[in-house]
């Protein structure tokens, strides 16, 4: 926490910096071009070596470097890894122009590659602007079944990171993947695909701690945010303010696939909304797998004509199968406080726990939910699930605690 309020403090500087030049190292990409011809343009090479100027702290600068794309500028590049780790102190790149990949998958130079763009092993990494990236990636997705499709942006085992302001566009799968990370704050992100666009997740975060995903929209055919812990775990993800829709949620999971022991634990998603999605608060584990969702809470949540408001979902498969019986992850302490809005389908609550281990301690508070038909009563669906219930307004058969009454008092607004 003391590296991040550190690098919080280098973001004030760097505006001054960049207005005054005061002893930051400050670098334009267009100082490193040397090819004037600018029509179909592959600039792969001038981001290398500016990312080496970067990252080795080359010139006279002390306070770290600073890599600026100005809002009228527009680069075509192949898939790039930016790795270290660095000789800067901190690296700053502001991005107000484009950023874009080629048009076709086959003028990829590498179509098998993880992602378009990877920061791999950086630490203290402040990415800033009010500009776009774009993969083109709708040229991938007629050829699902049959590619390997690359996310837009990866962050892999990098700490202290602060990415804010961008748009992303059609990303051909996910859009941003956080990956063994430690102190990262996302904010003020606009995620963009098609609602039909395949497994284009808006952010995947993985094997990661200290998380923050904040004041952002994410409209994607696929979850708006997906935390999965693999061998390590994930915990401590805060995420506060986001707008979802459409897409299919933000989600606990999938976790257990594979054998891998899946850990998420310490989660908070409060504040956020969700307009004409799959689901709402959901947590998906699948059957037969192994590992923990814990301490879970969902509050001052919003929905309107979602099909699954809430949803714990331990038979989850997407198709596969082959899992050992009787293995299960564990689903407990999940609190899910003061949602209200309009469900698309009669079941608004659906609790499938999983017959041998179920899940424990699931309190529901303060839930007022409608159907978005008029006149259309609702259900909850409820297996194997120990909850506590208290002013629902929709009557759950299940758990160990009689439900009270579905009194409403206002929902609170939690900031």
């Amino acid at each position: 926490m003391k590296c991040l309020k550190t690098l919080f403090s280098m973001i004030i500087i760097v505006s001054c910096h960049l207005e005054y030049g005061d002893g930051r190292r400050i670098l334009r990409i267009k100082d490193f071009i040397t090819d004037t011809n600018h029509k179909n343009v592959d600039y792969s090479q001038v981001f290398q070596k500016a990312w080496k100027g970067l990252c080795e702290g080359e010139g006279e600068g002390t306070g770290g470097s600073s890599l600026v794309i100005n809002e009228n500028e527009k680069y075509t590049i192949q898939p790039q890894l930016f790795e270290g780790p660095c000789v800067s102190s901190y690296i700053h790149i502001q991005i107000d122009g484009k950023i874009e990949a080629p048009k076709r998958p086959k003028q990829w130079g590498n179509k098998r590659t993880e992602s378009w763009l990877m920061f791999k092993n950086v630490e203290s990494l402040f990415i800033n602007g009010s500009g776009v990236l774009d993969p083109h990636g709708e040229t991938w997705w007629r050829s699902v079944r049959h590619s390997k499709r690359p996310r837009t942006l990866s962050f892999k085992q990098c700490t202290d990171i602060i990415y804010n302001g961008l748009t992303q566009y059609n990303s051909p799968k996910n859009h941003i993947s956080v990956y063994g990370c430690t102190n990262a704050t996302l904010s003020n992100l606009t995620l963009l695909a098609p609602e039909k666009s395949p497994n284009t997740d808006g952010i995947g975060i993985s094997l990661s701690h200290n998380i923050r995903i904040l004041d952002s929209s994410i409209q994607t055919g696929d979850d708006c945010i997906a935390i999965t812990g693999e061998r390590g775990g994930s915990s401590d993800i805060n995420i506060t303010r986001v707008a979802c829709g459409p897409g299919h949620g933000i989600s606990i999971g999938s976790l257990g696939k594979g054998d891998i022991d899946d850990t998420v634990e310490n989660v908070i998603v409060r504040s956020c909304s969700f307009w004409g999605t799959q689901n709402g608060a959901r947590i998906k584990t699948w059957h037969g797998g192994k590992g923990l969702a814990k301490n879970i809470l969902f509050e001052n949540i919003t929905v309107t004509n979602t099909k699954y408001p809430i949803i714990i979902d331990q038979h989850y498969s997407n198709g596969g199968t082959g899992h050992v019986k009787g293995n299960a992850v564990k689903v407990s302490d999940v609190t899910f406080r003061y949602i209200e809005g309009t469900s698309a389908s009669k079941i608004a609550i659906k609790l499938d726990c999983d017959e041998n281990q179920g899940c424990h301690n699931i309190v529901m508070e303060h839930i007022k939910l409608t159907s978005a038909k008029p006149g259309k009563k609702l259900s909850a669906y409820c297996k194997f699930a120990d909850v506590k219930a208290s002013f629902v307004n929709i009557h759950i058969n299940c758990g160990l605690y009689p439900q009270l009454l579905p009194l409403f008092p206002s929902l609170p607004k939690i900031i």
